[in-house]
């Protein structure tokens, strides 16, 4: 492609996340690239070469190098010689070589980057990706102390779908089930819901309660009720015959059902946050997912994230729960943080969104920080926060948490 430098060959050292990789590589745009792997980064080395194919050009040229023993100093130069040599490249040598060592084992980088000095590679071609901290911007470093900010760069396309690609995970989107919850729904529950927080247990448990009939029909009789929670909502009674009839078969009907459940036991509270940062009109222009129901491998083991947000080259994982007790949201708040790390490395960011009080929420702040010790620790966002983001009672907005973290 015409915006790749010309016969350049970027090696880079496949990690267990290929995220930074990939970043890496959009940033660069060389001509050719070589992956450098192991046995344990085999699989993710085959995810990598798919998604920079699609970002780059299916013509884009991919070379490989598998390292026997990662720990080894001796196999990983022998991989990178190879490389830097020419190999069996039909091509022939590239006119330029460049290194990236952000990924693979520490004994990896040490011995690529020795192996390239000693191939008299360039110190302006070695670099790394610096996913960047507190007060400091992701940049790619070079070894002759060069840097430029990852955001400088004319184009790093990322999504969520990339993302989750990278990590052999498989997304199916939340698509509403006609007639699904209206915003006014969202906002009458969280508006009753901060005049009287025990109500979102209250909604939780009758959840549980309608769920527990397992066919839609067998609830007919004892329906959600609206007004019994002083609620006025698009459906007010639900599920009616009436309702049921209009569903061509029974598994549509099970699955507007649940939508329903779900959402007046804890969903509505997603959907706000979401409705909260598109408000916002960020730029560069986000990305926002509700309900990432994701699974990995043929036994698709489950991978749930409430909101998702991507923007420019940064990701932001959210929980939301509608429990204030400590124990549940410290629970979220680490599951939250482990998987935000998973899928985006140290550039990712997450959130807890709970109903959780003043002190609750310094408590889980301190226990996260205590546990995480890194620059981007999870935040935790309770209930003095919602009421700050709502507009319930005619009050007037105040996203700048929200807005502030978004843009860290």
């Amino acid at each position: 492609m015409s915006e790749h430098r010309d016969t350049t060959l970027l090696i880079l050292l496949v990690g267990s996340n290929p995220l930074p990789n990939y970043l890496s590589a959009c940033a660069l745009r060389p001509s050719r690239i070589a992956l450098v792997y192991t046995e344990e980064t085999k699989d993710a080395k085959e995810r990598l070469k798919t998604q920079l194919r699609r970002a780059l050009g299916e013509d884009l040229g991919i070379a490989e190098s598998f390292v026997e023993d990662a720990t080894c100093a001796t196999t990983v130069r022998r991989a990178v010689d190879a490389l830097l040599s020419g190999g069996e490249d039909p091509r022939g040598p590239p006119n330029e070589v460049l290194l990236n060592y952000t990924g693979g084992t520490k004994v990896m980088a040490t011995h690529a980057r020795i192996a390239f000095l000693k191939s008299h590679g360039k110190p302006e071609n070695a670099s790394y990706l610096d996913e960047g901290g507190k007060n400091r911007q992701p940049q790619v470093r070079f070894d002759d102390g060069r840097r430029q900010l990852l955001s400088e760069y004319s184009h790093v396309p990322l999504d969520l779908r990339t993302i989750l690609s990278l990590h052999g995970i498989q997304h199916t989107p939340r698509e509403p089930k006609e007639p699904a919850p209206t915003p006014e729904d969202t906002r009458e529950i969280l508006c009753k819901v901060l005049e009287d927080v025990p109500m979102a247990a209250a909604l939780y448990c009758e959840r549980g309660r309608l769920e527990e009939y397992n066919n839609p029909k067998n609830v007919v009789a004892a329906p959600f009720r609206a007004e019994r929670y002083g609620l006025t909502l698009s459906q007010h009674l639900f599920p009616t015959d009436e309702q049921l009839s209009r569903l061509a078969n029974g598994e549509k009907r099970r699955s507007w059902f649940k939508q329903w459940c779900k959402f007046i036991g804890g969903e509505w509270l997603e959907d706000w946050v979401g409705m909260q940062i598109r408000a916002l009109t960020l730029e560069p222009t986000a990305e926002i997912t509700i309900g990432v129901n994701a699974y990995r491998g043929p036994e698709k083991v489950q991978l749930e994230v409430d909101v998702g947000v991507v923007r420019g080259y940064r990701s932001y994982f959210i929980s939301c729960t509608t429990a204030s007790t400590k124990d549940i949201c410290k629970g979220k708040l680490f599951e939250i943080a482990v998987r935000s790390r998973q899928l985006g490395g140290d550039l990712a960011r997450a959130a807890l969104v709970c109903l959780a009080s003043d002190d609750t929420v310094s408590a889980l702040q301190a226990d996260i920080d205590d546990v995480w010790g890194a620059s981007n620790t999870t935040t935790v966002f309770g209930l003095s926060e919602i009421r700050g983001w709502s507009d319930c009672g005619g009050k007037v907005r105040d996203r700048h948490s929200l807005k502030t973290w978004l843009e860290s």
